[in-house]
Formats: C-alpha cells, sequence, structure tokens
C-alpha cells in the first residue's frame, strides 16, 4: 500500500508544469502574510469569534432549522461589511505598507539604509541617556515598515533628521512639544506631541504611569519599537509587542533596538533585559 501511494505520488508530481509550481508558491506566500498579519494585528480571538459563527451556521443548516439558518445567514451577510469595518485600520496599513515597498530594494542592498538605521539609533541612545541622567521623561516611537497615523492623535510635524540635540530639546520640560510622543519613520523625525493609545493589560505593574502604558499601547497595536525614559526615575526602557524591556544604558539600548529591529542576530541581545510583565520576573 504504502509503494502505491509513493507511486502516485510520483506520477502526480510528475504531470506538474512549471505554472502549477509558480501557483503553489503564490498560495504559499499569500498564506504566510495572511498569518503574519493575524499575529501582527493582534486579531486572533476576533477571528475565533468569527469561525465559530461559521461553524455554528453550518450546524444549523445540518439540523434543518429554517429560521434560525435564515436569521445567522442575514447577519453573516451584515458581517462582512462589519469585518471590513472592523479591520479598517488593519487594512489600512497594511495596503500603506504595499505601497510604500520599493521594488528597487528587492534587487538592491539594504546595507546603505541599515547604516543610516544605525546612525538614529546611535543618535537615539545618546539622547535617552543623557535624559535619563536628567530624569527628563521621554517617548519615542520607532515605526518598522509601517505607519501608526490611523492609531496616534494630535501631532506636530517636524520632518528633520534625527539627531539627540534635537531629541534632548523636544523634551524639555515646559516646552510646547515636551508633552507627548515623538515618531520617528523612515530614519527622519516625523511628528512631535502626538498622543498614544494606552495599554489596557491588567499585568502591568502599578509603579509604571502614562508614559508607559502609552508604549506599550503603541506597541501592542503595530510592530514599533518605542524607547521610554522615566520622569521619576530616569529608568530607560523599550516597548515592543506588548512586551516592556527595563533597566537599559546607551549601550544596552543601542544592542537592543538593532535587534529588535533585525539588525544583530537574536544572541546578542544584552543580558540586562527583562520582561517585567513576566510573572516570574516581579
Amino acid at each position: 500500500m504504502f509503494e502505491n501511494f509513493i507511486s502516485s505520488a510520483a506520477d502526480q508530481i510528475s504531470l506538474l508544469r512549471i505554472a502549477d509550481i509558480i501557483d503553489i508558491i503564490l498560495v504559499a506566500v499569500m498564506i504566510y502574510f495572511v498569518l503574519k498579519f493575524i499575529r501582527d494585528s493582534h486579531t486572533v480571538r476576533l477571528l475565533k469569534g468569527v469561525l465559530i459563527i461559521i461553524l455554528l451556521v453550518q450546524v444549523v443548516y445540518l439540523m434543518n432549522l429554517h429560521v434560525t439558518s435564515y436569521i445567522l445567514s442575514s447577519c453573516a451577510q451584515i458581517g462582512v461589511i462589519a469585518l471590513v469595518v472592523i479591520f479598517q485600520p488593519e487594512l489600512r496599513r497594511v495596503l500603506d505598507q504595499i505601497g510604500k515597498t520599493r521594488i528597487s530594494s528587492w534587487f538592491i542592498s539594504a546595507s546603505g539604509e541599515q547604516l543610516k538605521t544605525l546612525e538614529m539609533i546611535d543618535q537615539v541612545a545618546e539622547a535617552s541617556a543623557d535624559m535619563s541622567k536628567t530624569k527628563t521623561g521621554a517617548l519615542i516611537v520607532i515605526e518598522q515598515n509601517s505607519d501608526v497615523d490611523s492609531l496616534i492623535s494630535g501631532g506636530v510635524a517636524i520632518d528633520s533628521s534625527v539627531s539627540a540635540a534635537l531629541l534632548k530639546n523636544i523634551f524639555v520640560p515646559n516646552t510646547p512639544l515636551h508633552d507627548g510622543a515623538v515618531i520617528i519613520r523612515d530614519n527622519r523625525i516625523a511628528l512631535a506631541a502626538c498622543v498614544l493609545p494606552l495599554s489596557h493589560n491588567p499585568n502591568i505593574t502599578s509603579d509604571l504611569g502614562t508614559r508607559h502604558r502609552a508604549g506599550l499601547g503603541i506597541s501592542e497595536e503595530s510592530g514599533v519599537v518605542v524607547v521610554i525614559v522615566s520622569e521619576e526615575t530616569g529608568i530607560i526602557s523599550v516597548a515592543h509587542k506588548g512586551v516592556l524591556y527595563r533597566g537599559l544604558n546607551e549601550d544596552s539600548l543601542k544592542s537592543t533596538l538593532s535587534e529588535l529591529m533585525g539588525i544583530v542576530p537574536d544572541e546578542k541581545k544584552p543580558r540586562s533585559i527583562r520582561n517585567i510583565l513576566d510573572r516570574k520576573e516581579r
């Protein structure tokens, strides 16, 4: 029986055309991006609910419950529109990312762009270290291949290169731009004084204030990396995908940002980083 299976499989493979192979590859790529979209947009629970409703509709249909089946089918038609509305921010970010993709980057080495990113990281780390010494609160959002315009409110356009001096001036207390977050986009300071969504994670320790909750909140909704300098303690933290890393200095901040942004391998992640949301660490 096993030999028959092998023989049958070999016959099917021999019938494959080049077009069929390309078709399979395209479908695999689409499935990958759909799964990546679900993971990055934190919509797993919502999709579970949708799958339960679809399963319920099928059960009702098989049991010949005509009235219930009609009601659920009507709701399902409205639900398609509702899903588009619910996923509007995520769909907008996906389309925006596709629109920002440069075809030339598929063929040209990204080493030049990485050098710019490393320079930006150096400036952010230097500014954060200086602000940590003076206990100047700061909130810096670094975008990664997607923008956060749909998640933030307010903001003043800056459009300037990233420098430690400019970042420190922005967060000087009692100045027009100090209250809010700085958005770094394409290795440039795009916006300042932005209001971010707050995290509702119940596991966040009570000693963290609004600045940390805002940093965690925006990192839960998108793939950004957020640098936070505490105004009370001067502690430097990094938020990424709902995880907060604390107790960083200038050097460990550089290596952490490089690792989270895909510039250095995971094994170079500094030992001083700890996840305060991990119950074992509390």
